[in-house]
């Protein structure tokens, strides 16, 4: 099989045919992605105003997942109808942007700058390196697949 080429795979089992899968081959040996994908995980009430920054510094997509943890804040207590409930994981929202090399330090500036309240539990930005983005449709890799 060489790069770029496409096959066909039948997956069956006793004569019966499963799944026809399509895939093509990538060399992913010769190709080097300058890709980074940031997860920020903020406070919700802050969802709004960092969306809207975001797409003012020109992201064009994310994945938002709403989420519960808890860091240093160590959750708190909260009295419903005369009872103390100690509630242990604090909800979030996790944000989760793939963007080039370039972009990246401007991205995690403005999630930064617009997610701080200067309190505890304001959240975390981490950035992960990306080998590789594919996307499916059209089959284009890397940023051109961004």
């Amino acid at each position: 099989m060489k790069t770029g080429d496409s096959h066909r795979l039948l997956l069956n089992q006793g004569g019966i045919c499963l799944a026809t899968v399509s895939f093509s081959v990538f060399n992913y040996e010769k190709t080097t992605f300058t890709m980074k994908k940031i997860e920020a995980i903020i406070k919700p009430h802050k969802f709004e105003e960092v969306q809207e920054a975001l797409r003012e510094a020109g992201v064009h997509g994310m994945t938002v997942t709403e989420v519960k943890g808890f860091g240093r804040q160590r959750g708190h207590t909260e009295i419903y109808r005369g009872s103390e409930y100690t509630i242990d994981f604090v909800p979030k929202t996790k944000l989760e942007i793939i963007t080039s090399d370039e972009q990246c330090a401007a991205i995690a500036k403005v999630i930064e700058e617009t997610a701080k309240t200067g309190k505890v539990g304001d959240g975390k930005i981490f950035i992960y390196n990306i080998e590789d983005v594919l996307r499916i449709r059209t089959s284009e890799h890397g940023d051109e697949a961004l």
